[in-house]
């Protein structure tokens, strides 16, 4: 085997965009160094790779509409120790065989996870099949800003995290052999090369919900209408149909664009002041590289709550907490010193190179078994 004839697997989940969105920033980095590998971005949650994989994903959404406070009781309890090897064996379980399907077809020698649920298949291939041919590097990419027990495997080659505190405590995890390199989250580096564009006689206001457009937009919409300074606000409704077409016939004082989904949200982010955003860990990852200061509110119960508090502990953010969204933005506004310095946070919180990272390091490991 030599670098140019790599198969390399990336498997993600569309649950929200995030997992997906890190799964492509590391395909058009292993493109864009033009190393002749042939690299694949599958949705390991599609219906055409599994149907219980499919309603999974369903049942998970649901429960984040309907039920959010169960979710976060979920979360927080497979969190222990032994709740946490439960629920490993069990997502490795369910999961196992739409994996050796994919494994079977593709033949991969390196196999990269931006989601613990095809990461728990994938090790417990490695764990049945240790001797076999087919054997490959596993790659688990971490896509939040704290660590969780069910990214835990002992079959992962290599753990690639956004933090050096989440590198600390993995390795209390790990055994000997493993490798975790702390390269912040994948992103496009186009977040970071685009050119800012104030507009001089506005405050624009970036709005955003992730993929799947959540985080009350209309309340924050209805939120910012009280404010009397003018405002140039952007909204992004992503693939929330619906949503998009009630914000069409919502009428406020300011100055508004709506949008549905983009794909050049660097070029939103670069016209923005402000961003108003669910705490998402990829769309903070591309403010930070932007320099965009973040007021965060409606976190997904889970892992979101942690990500709030790593960008407010690093000064790149506000916590809304049990404020109006309106009191936060006029303080805020009142304040350009602290919008200035919430700027220079976040654009320090950056690792724009993230993605770049991960291939020279997985390059690496390869060039170790040529």
């Amino acid at each position: 085997m030599t670098i140019d004839n790599v198969k390399i697997l990336i498997l993600s989940a569309s649950i929200g965009s995030g997992h997906t969105k890190a799964a492509q920033a590391i395909q058009l980095g292993i493109r864009n160094e033009e190393l002749g590998i042939d690299v694949k971005v599958v949705d390991f949650m599609a219906k055409e790779i599994s149907l219980l994989n499919w309603l999974t994903k369903k049942f998970y959404l649901a429960a984040l509409r309907f039920i959010p406070d169960l979710y976060d009781r979920i979360y927080k309890f497979a969190d222990g120790k032994k709740v946490g090897v439960s629920a490993r064996f069990l997502s490795s379980a369910l999961m196992y065989l739409p994996f050796a399907r994919l494994l079977n077809e593709f033949r991969p020698d390196v196999v990269i996870c931006t989601h613990p649920f095809p990461e728990a298949a994938a090790s417990l291939w490695k764990f049945l099949h240790a001797k076999s041919e087919k054997n490959f590097l596993l790659a688990a990419v971490l896509t939040d800003y704290s660590l969780h027990e069910i990214w835990i495997f002992s079959e992962v080659d290599a753990y690639f995290v956004a933090t050096e505190e989440m590198k600390r405590k993995l390795a209390t995890h790990c055994r000997a052999g493993q490798k975790i390199f702390a390269t912040g989250i994948p992103i496009d580096e186009k977040f970071s090369r685009a050119e800012k564009l104030p507009d001089a006689t506005h405050t624009t206001i970036l709005i955003m919900g992730g993929g799947l457009g959540l985080g009350s937009i209309e309340e924050t919409l209805s939120e910012l209408d009280k404010i009397k300074s003018p405002l140039k606000i952007l909204v992004v409704s992503g693939q929330n149909e619906k949503l998009l077409a009630r914000l069409r016939r919502t009428k406020i004082s300011h100055s508004m664009e709506i949008f549905g989904y983009v794909s050049e949200v660097d070029k939103l982010m670069a016209a923005a002041d402000l961003l108003i955003t669910k705490p998402g860990a990829l769309t903070m990852t591309e403010a930070f590289a932007a320099g965009l200061p973040l007021i965060l509110h409606a976190p997904i119960p889970g892992p979101e709550f942690k990500n709030a508090e790593y960008a407010v502990a690093h000064g790149a953010a506000i916590s809304v907490g049990d404020k109006k969204i309106s009191t936060v933005v006029e303080e805020l506004l009142k304040n350009p010193a602290r919008l200035a310095e919430m700027k220079f946070n976040a654009k320090k919180l950056s690792r724009p190179l993230a993605a770049a990272e991960i291939i020279k390091r997985i390059k690496s490991k390869l060039d170790e078994k040529i």
